[in-house]
């Protein structure tokens, strides 16, 4: 809590200038700020906001106080690339830093018919070179749209608890980049973020080739409640002077000739060298003293989600009703994927782990043979310049398979919604709108037009790694990469509280699979409830 301070309470007080009181329908609102941990709730949601029914506000409020109070016990915002973790706590931000300085951009904005420009912000969580490149795409919109005016909005860190905050203070961003599995569907659920199937349909211009199927974030058959901006997917990167030295021939780089996991093992067996020189196929090799891994894989749901895929399985089973890793597949992957560790050595204890370099050093020093990971960490490796390649994951099951990662983005419903929607749909339709993130390996498009080869090969430069687009690329055009479970799966980040700790004791070496998911199973499933989309 520390950083936050419930700083969703503090925004409705007082940090806003326009000094919105929200006390006309939150009722009394009470906390204790000294101790920052020590928080007293007292709400009356039966009171009224003026203009609008005490049902409405009554569902609305309890969606904005347990996102907030959910992202506040957590610590966290928006996370780039569409990861899991999201790395905001005690961030030097607070809520009345982003009041400040949302506040100062509304009063030198227009409103919607009030003058010759249209001010639409554009709120999002990444710095550096991905910030860059936002303002660089605004800055072609505005150039091209007279009428209306993007500014990049850029909210580091505390996000999901800050655009929160912004919504019930009503100054809703009118355009914002969102997680899927914490603000997207909530908001969508109260109303507050615009059907982009409904823009669509009504414009007559909009082209509807560029629009994918599998980027889309559906609420339900007919609501779209946001769309990816820029996907990643889950991939093998490799130190191919390590297959080299040891003799091990490198892994096939197209998803029809991947490994089966039995090849994968042992040759993560013949690379992975203890400090007497000996692999971990030798009689006398050391697994307590080991030089060099084998592979990492990343323990959260899109690193082992692929296998799950490729077995047959999903997050959940097909009827929506239970978790997918209380089948035999799921266990299957999850103890395969612990016995990496505790029966063939070849990869790190989460406590090893730890004191390891991160990706590009650890394949640049040769201290990792493979990693699995994703595909947004070409962005570093190749401005790094590290000597690597990157392969299909291995099957565990018939057919290969991985998983996309993207946020969405997401329209508004606000009184600027149809100014909005022009630089939605410009980003959603513009080839080449987002192409300097194509061109660091960071992002791949999600603009249908743009999977085409004289397109995509036009963005892979020298610095990419050889196989990327037969084993990065194809995948998106191809079906391998399936759409992320936090598009389809209703309560994820519920089941996913309830199922983590049990398999962080699985990546522990303290308990089977089958104790791992026999230990939550009932709580997971009484979180379970079905899909988005249907």
């Amino acid at each position: 809590m520390q950083g936050i301070d419930l700083i969703f309470c503090a925004k409705i007080i007082n940090v806003y200038k326009k000094k919105v009181d929200l006390s006309s329908y939150l009722g009394f609102v009470q906390w204790k700020s000294a101790g920052r941990a020590d928080i007293v709730w007292n709400v009356d949601t039966n009171v009224k906001q003026k203009g609008d029914s005490g049902m409405k506000m009554k569902k609305l409020l309890a969606m904005l106080l347990t996102g907030a109070m959910a992202v506040s016990m957590a610590g966290c915002g928006g996370s780039g690339s569409g990861a899991s973790s999201e790395n905001n706590a005690g961030g030097s931000d607070t809520a009345a830093d982003a009041a400040e300085k949302t506040d100062s951009q509304a009063d030198s904005a227009g409103t919607e018919g009030s003058g010759d420009v249209v001010e639409i912000r554009f709120t999002e969580w990444d710095g550096g070179d991905t910030l860059a490149v936002y303002e660089e795409v605004a800055e072609k919109f505005n150039a091209s749209h007279p009428g209306i005016h993007v500014t990049v909005m850029n909210i580091p860190d505390e996000y999901d608890t800050k655009i929160t905050a912004m919504v019930a203070g009503n100054d809703t961003p009118e355009v914002c980049m969102m997680n899927s599995d914490t603000l997207l569907f909530p908001l969508a659920e109260g109303g507050i973020v615009a059907n982009l199937q409904e823009y669509i349909d009504k414009d007559a211009d909009f082209d509807k080739e560029c629009v994918g199927d599998q980027f889309k974030y559906m609420l339900n058959a007919d609501y779209m409640a946001g769309y990816g901006i820029g996907s990643e997917n889950i991939t093998m990167f490799y130190n191919p002077a390590l297959f080299q030295e040891y003799g091990v021939e490198e892994p096939p780089a197209s998803y029809g000739d991947a490994w089966d996991w039995d090849t994968f093992v042992n040759a993560a067996q013949k690379l992975t060298i203890d400090k007497n020189g000996k692999n971990a196929l030798d009689p006398d090799f050391d697994p307590e003293n080991i030089d060099v891994y084998g592979v990492t894989i990343s323990k959260w749901w899109a690193g082992y989600m692929p296998f799950l895929f490729s077995l047959g399985g999903d997050y959940l089973t097909e009827d929506g009703s239970s978790i997918g890793y209380a089948t035999p597949e799921g266990k299957e992957v999850l103890q395969k994927l612990a016995d990496l560790t505790y029966v063939y050595h070849v990869a790190p204890t989460p406590t090893t782990s730890q004191t390891m370099p991160g990706l590009s050093e650890a394949l640049a020093t040769g201290k990792v043979a493979m990693s699995f990971d994703g595909q947004w960490s070409n962005a570093t490796l190749m401005a790094d310049g590290v000597d690597y390649n990157v392969a299909a994951l291995p099957k565990m099951g018939e057919k290969a398979q991985t998983v996309a990662t993207f946020g969405a983005i997401a329209l508004m419903n606000t009184e600027k919604a149809d100014a909005a929607f022009e630089f939605v749909k410009y980003i959603m339709t513009e080839v080449g709108a987002c192409e300097p993130l194509f061109l660091s390996g960071l992002w791949l498009p999600t603009n249908m037009k743009e999977y085409n080869d004289d397109y995509i090969k036009s963005v892979i430069t020298d610095k990419h790694p050889a196989n990327y687009y037969e084993t990065i690329v194809k995948p998106m055009m191809d079906g391998t990469a399936n759409t992320p479970i936090t598009a389809y799966v209703k309560n994820f980040n519920k089941i996913n509280d309830v199922i983590t700790p049990a398999l962080d004791d699985l990546w522990a070496g303290e308990i089977t699979a089958d104790e791992a998911i026999s230990s939550i199973e009932a709580d997971a499933n009484a979180e379970v409830q079905g899909f988005y989309g249907k």
